[in-house]
């Protein structure tokens, strides 16, 4: 990945603007990372089935990973930056559950690109270790 430039960089503060500015996504990005115990799709369902608070906020927060994912797998924003900022964008809190919609609905692409791109940070973060020491 080539470094970022002042248009990747311009592109991607509208992304964090249009994040920011979404109480939506705020409020299910919060629950994610305070409120989802369940590790497996199958537990998840049964706790928050279509409809309720718990399932729409794994589509509101997994929709813009797939928008981030699709522009950084088109090489239309810098995946340095997106990692920089944003790390797995809490794959590792719903990465099983998207991939559990994924087969009970027999949508295999679905939030396919938010996979592929947040499949790249193990990587990016080896070769970018923190830059501060705790």
């Amino acid at each position: 990945m080539s470094n970022p430039t002042t248009e990747d960089a311009k592109l991607f503060l509208k992304i964090i603007d249009l994040m920011i500015k979404s109480k939506g996504f705020r409020d299910a990005f919060e629950w994610i990372f305070a409120e989802l115990k369940e590790k497996t799709f199958e537990k998840f369902i049964e706790k928050y089935p279509i409809g309720s608070e718990g399932y729409e906020n794994i589509l509101t927060v997994g929709n813009f990973g797939e928008m981030i994912g699709t522009l950084v797998n088109r090489d239309l924003l810098n995946e340095d930056l997106a990692f920089d900022y944003m790390g797995d964008f809490l794959w590792d809190r719903i990465g099983p559950i998207i991939r559990g919609m994924r087969k009970k609905f027999g949508r295999p692409r679905f939030l396919e690109n938010y996979e592929v791109w947040v499949s790249k940070y193990p990587e990016w973060a080896e070769k970018n270790p923190p830059k501060l020491e705790t």
